[in-house]
């Protein structure tokens, strides 16, 4: 037999599925393409670089070279509060990791997990193809 207690535990873990899902699907965003050599983008020749992509994901893209041909675009929307409007992840002045000002969360670069602050979930990471010297970031999230 269901129980009132039951039924609302139910319906709160559905809740809860739905509202993960819905950050997810609110990403969608056309294609961008980075073309390297272009001078907006010298930061991302050395490793450890990075830049702000405007008009993708929630709010913006951080694209960070991790490597040679390795590169890692972040959404820059907190997990912690994404529908907050000053849930905004940027690196860090140090450059040595990346924080969302409003709630004190830190990232780091190498998968975005937390690594301080009240965040619990990774940033999100969008699928990158890389061709020569051009990247395309989709909206397909990848973790």
């Amino acid at each position: 037999m269901i129980t009132k207690k039951n039924r609302f535990y139910g319906i709160a873990i559905l809740l809860m599925t739905i509202m993960s899902h819905q950050a997810h699907s609110q990403a969608a965003f056309p294609t961008v393409t980075v073309n390297l050599s272009y001078p907006q983008y010298q930061r991302l020749r050395i490793d450890g670089g990075y830049v702000y992509i405007e008009g993708a994901g929630l709010r913006g893209i951080i694209l960070y070279r991790s490597g040679e041909n390795a590169f890692i675009a972040y959404e820059r929307a907190c997990p912690h509060h994404p529908e907050e409007n000053c849930a905004i992840v940027q690196v860090d002045g140090s450059s040595l990791y990346m924080v969302d000002h409003c709630c004190k969360s830190t990232f780091n670069f190498s998968d975005g997990q937390p690594t301080g602050g009240p965040a619990q979930r990774p940033l999100l990471q969008y699928r990158i193809e890389i061709s020569g010297t051009t990247l395309k970031i989709s909206d397909e999230i990848i973790n």
